[in-house]
């Protein structure tokens, strides 16, 4: 399908490079937005190829999904590599762009790649887009989340040093290899085209840390996220019509059981709250977070204690309607600061009513009459809200962006970076 409408009198690449840390159907909010951006824009008429870490054990791939050829290149066992990017990582990024020969690069993530290789991307004169999507340019753990289970609100050196040689022993740096690090980000921050973020809060996250994500041409913009919203509230909406009735009301966690995003803090409100017409559904990877495998032990734990408390592993994105139509209501506990909130986006689509941290990206669904917003941390807060939780379909927010006002927003940055160098060349 080729671009309509005004693209027909804008020059937009006809080929484009897409580099990130993984890709659908892996578990992650980024992954499932970049397939589905990445799809899109191949609907417009536009050749996407995508570069991504996969598994070791699998060797290096070369897939087609939605029409986009996806290069997944095996996950560097070398952990200081995999953590800054190095030889190996640079080189299978310089056969991929000879291979893909893209006219621009959009950059969703950069774990395993490294900083250089926004250097990579400067020396062959590409154009660059960068979508900041979490916190991973200024703190290696990509959440500012400390070893000792507390927010980072500005990074610093000494505090970085000692978490990550806590956390990652092998990967131990100094705190003047740590602010190498970040003026290194800074410096290769200074040469992309456009900066863009899903909220406020993770551009000026980034902006407190010294990043000024506004190089000679970059403007730092919020550019939030696209969801299908009505395919996916009709397809929700027709199995929960299947579903049987009973009395028990399910809240629903979609996503990872980490420290971070403050699941067992949740569980245990939920298990203090005791109600016994009330379930929390985890669906989500129970995985060691750097490490750390305390938090999963202990909600495994809870699991087993409290029929309250039910566990269930990571589905497939194609799977979402299907667990969103089996649940009252989806919960986003996050404690660090979110930089978009995805899955609450996608439970209120479908009418879903949604508890959700004050924090982050999350802040932004404040005038949602679906969004009940609680304090991260504050337990006594967080058991109200469980006792004063009732079933309810509330009418989804109409500012609630499709992927297609998305894409259509996105084609206009790439189209205004493809401009700007024409000028610039003139």
């Amino acid at each position: 399908m080729g671009s309509v409408g005004r693209w027909r009198t804008v020059r937009l690449p006809r080929r484009i490079g897409f580099l990130g840390q993984g890709w659908s159907p892996d578990a992650g909010g980024v992954e499932v937005h970049t397939s589905a951006l990445a799809e899109a824009l191949v609907q417009q008429g536009i050749e996407v190829g995508a570069l991504a870490w996969g598994s070791a054990e699998q060797g290096a791939r070369l897939l087609n999904q939605g029409g986009v050829t996806v290069t997944r290149q095996p996950r560097l066992r070398d952990k200081p590599a995999a953590f800054a990017g190095g030889v190996n990582s640079d080189d299978a990024l310089e056969l991929w762009l000879d291979t893909l020969r893209p006219e621009l690069v959009h950059v969703h993530h950069l774990s395993g790649w490294g900083a250089r290789a926004l250097d990579v991307l400067r020396k062959r004169g590409l154009p660059v887009v960068v979508t900041l999507h979490d916190d991973w340019l200024i703190c290696p753990r990509g959440q500012r989340w400390h070893v000792s289970n507390y927010l980072c609100r500005v990074p610093d050196p000494d505090a970085c040093a000692k978490c990550l040689g806590e956390s990652h022993g092998e990967l131990a740096q100094t705190a003047e290899q740590l602010t190498k690090r970040l003026l290194h980000a800074n410096q290769a921050l200074q040469f992309v085209d456009r900066i863009m973020a899903p909220s406020s809060t993770l551009l000026e996250a980034h902006q407190r840390a010294g990043l000024e994500c506004a190089g000679p041409h970059a403007l730092g913009r919020v550019m939030p996220l696209g969801i299908e919203a009505e395919s996916l509230g009709l397809e929700t909406k027709r199995l929960r019509a299947l579903r049987g009735d009973d009395d028990l009301l399910r809240l629903g966690v979609l996503g990872s059981v980490q420290p971070s995003k403050g699941v067992l803090p949740l569980a245990e409100a939920v298990v203090a709250a005791g109600r016994a017409d009330l379930v929390l559904e985890i669906h989500g990877p129970r995985t060691s977070y750097h490490g750390d495998s305390q938090t999963v032990s202990k909600v495994e734990a809870l699991a087993r204690d409290h029929s309250a408390i039910r566990l269930h592993p990571s589905f497939h994105p194609a799977r979402r309607a299907e667990v969103l139509a089996m649940l009252d209501g989806v919960v986003v506990p996050s404690l660090w600061e979110e930089g978009f909130g995805l899955g609450a986006r996608e439970a209120r689509a479908t009418g879903l009513p949604v508890l959700a941290s004050r924090i982050g990206g999350l802040v932004q669904l404040d005038q949602d009459p679906g969004v009940t917003l609680v304090e991260p941390g504050d337990q006594e807060a967080w058991v109200e809200a469980i006792h004063a939780f009732k079933r309810g379909l509330i009418q989804p927010c109409d500012v609630i962006k499709s992927t297609l006002e998305m894409t259509d927003d996105v084609l206009a940055v790439y189209a205004s970076v493809l401009q700007a160098r024409t000028d610039q060349a003139a």
